[in-house]
């Protein structure tokens, strides 16, 4: 047992010591490196370092589900013939998985299977690009967003990074604020989904505050939970 514990520590450690090297599209799949590049992933840093005319145009959305229960991304890349290449990332369940006494590992490569980011693709046809294009549109989600919006971790919320012909736009929303009532995009996006995972749909929840874990120690409140906030053209920095 000790053997294997030891494999897995030193899986992890060798999965960490790469991720700095790479983009942050790229390092959000592994639960040891998505810690990392998690915020900068959702703030779409890599999109909009790379946003200038003539680089490809593309759109990253996030679902927050309730960040221990589900989140969902989507990468959509527009492609010059009016289709579009999509991405699907799915993660479930993430609070039970974090409790390691609960994990049965069949396999070494099995470690990290709980916490893995699961996945799907496909090609839009022009007709479905230009649909969701124009709900994109329809919802202002190419910004400008609300400058101080609050976007707790377990709360229900979409962020929309794009850049469209060398402009980056960004777009936020929080339920159950009328901006998330008046979002157009999302059963779209659902109905291309082929991961396999049911979408957890927003409901009504006391507010972010009062559901904190009220078992932590004093001084500890934060330390499993995380709050993003929007600037006037992006999330601010952290």
């Amino acid at each position: 047992m000790k053997r294997i514990m030891a494999a897995a520590l030193g899986l992890t450690l060798a999965t960490v010591s790469t991720a700095w090297a790479q983009r942050a599209d790229r390092t959000v799949d592994q639960p040891a490196v998505r810690s990392l590049n998690w915020f900068s992933y959702v703030g779409a840093e890599d999109i909009r370092a790379a946003c200038r005319p003539g680089n490809r145009s593309r759109v990253r959305l996030i679902y927050n589900a309730l960040w221990e229960e589900q989140v969902r991304a989507y990468e959509l890349f527009l492609q010059p013939d009016g289709t579009a290449g999509l991405t699907i990332g799915v993660l479930a369940d993430q609070a039970p998985a974090t409790t390691i006494s609960s994990i049965t590992i069949g396999q070494l490569g099995d470690i990290t299977g709980p916490w893995r980011m699961r996945r799907g693709q496909r090609l839009l046809t022009a007709a479905e690009t230009g649909d969701l294009m124009a709900a994109l549109q329809a919802s202002a989600a190419f910004g400008p967003p609300r400058d101080g919006l609050r976007l707790p971790d377990n709360d229900f919320w979409w962020t929309v990074a794009s850049c469209r012909d060398g402009v980056w736009g960004f777009q936020a929303y929080h339920y159950p604020t009328d901006r998330f009532a008046n979002v157009r995009f999302a059963e779209k996006l659902f109905s291309f989904g082929n991961v396999g995972v049911a979408v957890n749909r927003p409901r009504a929840l006391e507010p972010a505050e009062l559901r904190r874990d009220p078992n932590l120690r004093p001084g500890r409140e934060r330390a499993d939970r995380w709050m993003l906030v929007v600037g006037k053209d992006g999330l601010r920095a952290r």
